[in-house]
């Protein structure tokens, strides 16, 4: 028996095959511009879900690591006893303080290259 498939749109009851989602998939890319072909062979055409539910932007200001980072960032702000810095640091500041909470590897490099350059660069 073939895995059934969610389709996006419909209720949750409703299931196709396997054959007419990889089908849906196949013309799905088809219809794309050569540089998005090529985006998606970059990260795998097995791996590429056209159908993935899109991401809740207010999950970025309102999720759990969103509200710890906002808790560490006033706590920062405060502990210097001078006022916030400009939206657009509060902003890097932001994300680098939630990529940390959620584990991000990019997040986990920047921090380590900061205390590989307070140990290195900064000593001289």
């Amino acid at each position: 028996m073939p895995n059934p498939c969610s389709v996006p749109g419909r209720p949750d009851g409703f299931r196709v095959d396997e054959k007419e989602h990889e089908s849906r998939k196949k013309a799905i890319f088809d219809s794309m511009s050569k540089r998005g072909q090529e985006r998606i062979l970059r990260i795998g055409y097995e791996n590429w879900d056209p159908f993935q539910e899109p991401k809740d932007p207010r999950e970025r200001i309102f999720g759990s690591a969103s509200l710890q980072a906002n808790e560490i960032l006033r706590r920062f702000y405060q502990s210097r006893s001078d006022r916030e810095e400009s939206a657009a640091v509060h902003k890097e500041l932001f994300d680098l303080c939630r990529g940390l909470i959620q584990g991000e590897s990019r997040a986990g490099m920047i921090l380590q290259f900061c205390e590989w350059y307070l140990k290195t660069i900064a000593q001289r």
